[in-house]
């Protein structure tokens, strides 16, 4: 369902691109550099926004391998102690970030290998990189609020370390899936989103709990709803809700917990919205789309969560016509 403006019709276009984009991405991977993460010692991955989440989904694939892989933010980048036997993996949708493209300088001075995941390949970023990784996210603007960008990269750093230890079958059957039906994930996120939704209010504050991959989509919900001024919303993990932050809630405040479609949580959701008087929504991928693993649910539970922000947007602020000012031009990132 479209918005009212020309802003808020672009970013749901941009959602809705996710049915196609996501397989493309798949069917382009260059697989042939994945010898230069496979023989690394060390991969650091490192973003900013929904491109850090991207960038922590990368930890999670590569960690399933037995790669050694960590994650920073990019002014991190220059605290390591990288060499040649180190590997970089800078995401950046649009190409353009500065810090992105400081940390890929910063990475090659110390002689690690550096590599550029983006939407974007004629962006400054790339002069940078020894190696280019291009999705294939179908959008034309990367100044509206991002989503096919962001699974895409997590498409493309999927494939890539599962060409470097392709033996997890289930993971090979889920690949398949996220190819041929996008269509089916598209329609499920798009009504599980328009659920979330309905408890994404401006008056109170919103946390995405998760733990694991799944936490990469708390990570992009969280971006959605701070993009579109909504509200302030956090992620927390799962257990450091339950340990601290517990103290801290208020009545009225909303929660989503993301977690895998086989985890119990019903405990947990009781705690929630009986003893703390949360308005709580429990997300996790429909098994009726069949996929098996924590990691390629990931993806559609990350699109619901952009639904749910986008249909908030609808209900809250139909008339929206881009980002927040002066909060947009507070700082130079590009």
């Amino acid at each position: 369902m479209k918005g009212l403006t020309e802003f808020l019709d672009a970013c749901y276009e941009a959602i809705a691109k996710q049915k196609a984009a996501i397989g493309d991405t798949i069917d382009n991977v260059d697989t042939s550099t994945a010898s230069i993460i496979s023989g690394s010692e060390t991969v650091v991955l490192t973003g900013c926004g929904d491109s850090l989440a991207a960038a922590e989904y990368g930890k999670w694939v590569f960690l399933s391998q037995g790669i050694n892989a960590l994650v920073v933010s990019p002014p991190e980048v220059k605290r390591l102690s990288l060499d040649d036997a180190s590997a970089l993996i800078a995401v950046s949708a649009s190409g353009r970030s500065l810090t992105t493209i400081d940390a890929l300088r910063k990475a090659g001075e110390m002689g690690a290998s550096t590599i550029l995941l983006t939407d974007n390949p004629e962006g400054s970023a790339a002069e940078h990189a020894e190696t280019v990784w291009v999705t294939k996210s179908h959008v034309t603007s990367h100044d509206i609020s991002p989503s096919s960008p962001t699974t895409t990269a997590m498409a493309y750093l999927l494939i890539v370390a599962h060409s470097i230890e392709g033996e997890h079958e289930d993971l090979a059957e889920d690949l398949e899936i996220l190819k041929s039906k996008g269509e089916q994930i598209l329609a499920w996120a798009e009504e599980e989103g328009k659920k979330i939704a309905q408890i994404i209010r401006p008056e109170s504050r919103l946390y995405l709990i998760s733990e694991g991959p799944n936490y990469v989509a708390a990570q992009i919900g969280m971006c959605k709803v701070n993009e579109y001024s909504l509200t302030f919303a956090s992620t927390i993990l799962t257990e450091e809700f339950r340990h601290h932050y517990v103290l801290a809630v208020e009545d009225g405040d909303s929660a989503i917990v993301i977690s895998d479609s086989d985890t119990n949580m019903t405990r947990y959701m009781k705690a929630l919205k009986d003893a703390l008087g949360i308005h709580a929504h429990h997300l996790k991928t429909d098994d009726e789309l069949g996929l098996s693993t924590s990691l390629s649910q990931v993806i559609p539970n990350s699109i619901a969560l952009q639904m749910a922000a986008y249909y908030a947007v609808l209900e809250h602020q139909p008339d929206k016509k881009g980002w927040k000012k002066p909060n947009v031009s507070a700082f130079e990132i590009y």
